[in-house]
């Protein structure tokens, strides 16, 4: 329920830290800055002349298979395998073949890691919240307080809003929309923070690999490969797993945009027959503003209690400040308390729904009145859409199912390289 954005005078959710209120998309993250060090001190390691990892093996090697001449003193290391007329370069080596000298091969190979990094490295310096920032400024990404997130996931879940005109006018621009896209990837777009570490692991994985089969495999080392067979066989298995889960995913959010849509249906027809089938003005405007203290309870129900006051939404529910008095008040302090300080065994939107109840029962409607029959199908409703919500929430998709496939994809993109 967190991905539907509610009616646009609610507040974006806010956490509450240390007694204020801040936003959860505020919160600096020091994850990306400790992996961007670790790439850039591998790339260093591979870029040290003095310490080159991938001289210590050749010249091992070389030495173990008598490549090189007997005397330690005057060890010479081939960096590739050389023919008899093969000119290629050689390193003088010392005592020691881990202080070999650098040569125009070990630059290549180091270079090469560095450009196999380089994706990973891209998505690390992107994510760094100075970078962030600087985006913001330039005008490629939006102000992240613009956006409202799901709580607890750091600013990294984005609510999605309802569209308007000048949405839609935006999504159909061509072929402007097409590089505001691209660029949303670099700044708008949140799935660089969430598989940043996936991505980076992979990476690593696939650099590694690629490094020793173009310079440990000719020096003798084994060729590690894997049948394309499994691959592809699987290939097919796995496709069904990430669709399967992606169409659930897709109609658990159907539904709950269904319940919430009724809930709006629902609550403007309750309020209309209110009005125009009781006598009593004051007491259909007394039910009326009753009926948003649902949709408000509801959403704090289903939501983290972190995100949302219940009293302050509650306060919020007429609307603008120049219109929530007189006439177009919402409930008063003593109802709002009531509803915070409902009994025990009621949730708050079930409490609202029974204050309905006595309501329309006190409007003097006859037991088999059809006016009274039909507005209580319309609060039965309601109460169905609640379950449903809270089945929803509740029941998520089989976690075992979810697990499995994740580690499926993420074992066979590791040992695709």
């Amino acid at each position: 329920q967190e991905h539907i954005k509610p009616p646009h005078h609610f507040r974006a959710p806010r956490c509450k830290e240390g007694g204020a209120m801040v936003s959860s998309g505020a919160r600096a993250r020091t994850g990306p800055l400790r992996r961007l060090l670790v790439l850039v001190g591998l790339a260093l390691f591979a870029l040290r002349p003095r310490m080159n990892f991938l001289n210590l093996v050749k010249a091992r090697i070389a030495g173990s298979s008598g490549l090189a001449g007997t005397g330690n003193h005057n060890l010479i290391v081939p960096l590739r395998p050389h023919t008899a007329s093969s000119s290629g370069p050689r390193v003088q080596a010392n005592a020691d073949p881990g202080t070999a000298a650098f040569t125009f091969t070990d630059w290549a190979t180091a270079l090469q890691f560095l450009a196999a990094l380089s994706p990973a490295i891209l998505v690390e310096i992107l994510v760094l919240p100075p970078v962030q920032r600087l985006l913001t400024s330039l005008g490629v990404r939006e102000d992240p307080d613009s956006r409202d997130y799901v709580t607890g996931s750091d600013g990294t879940i984005k609510v999605q809003r309802g569209f308007d005109f000048q949405a839609w006018e935006k999504q159909r621009q061509n072929p402007e929309r097409y590089w505001q896209i691209l660029s949303a990837t670099l700044g708008n777009s949140t799935m660089l923070s969430r598989l940043q570490g996936p991505l980076l692991a992979l990476n690593i994985v696939a650099a590694a690999v690629l490094i020793y089969n173009v310079n440990l495999v000719p020096t003798g080392f084994p060729s590690l490969q894997l049948p394309a067979l499994p691959f592809t066989l699987s290939s097919f298995v796995l496709g069904l797993l990430v669709t399967f889960r992606t169409n659930t995913s897709s109609n658990r959010y159907t539904l709950a945009r269904n319940n919430w849509g009724d809930i709006l249906n629902v609550s403007r027809d309750l309020i209309q027959t209110a009005f125009l089938w009781v006598k009593d003005e004051e007491a259909a405007r007394d039910f009326a503003r009753w009926v948003p203290a649902f949709s408000l309870a509801l959403m704090c129900h289903l939501r983290d209690p972190r995100s949302h006051d219940l009293r302050e939404e509650l306060r919020a529910a007429a609307g603008p400040g120049d219109t929530a008095t007189g006439l177009g008040r919402g409930l008063t302090e003593e109802e709002i308390t009531e509803i915070v300080e409902r009994p025990v065994g009621m949730n708050a939107p079930h409490f609202v729904l029974h204050r309905l109840r006595l309501k329309l029962e006190a409007m003097g409607f006859g037991v088999n009145d059809q006016r009274r029959v039909l507005m209580e199908y319309n609060i039965t409703r309601l109460i169905n859409d609640m379950g449903s919500c809270e089945n929803i929430f509740a029941t998520p998709i089989p976690l075992g199912y979810t697990k499995h496939t994740a580690r499926f994809l993420y074992v066979w993109l590791l040992l695709l390289p």
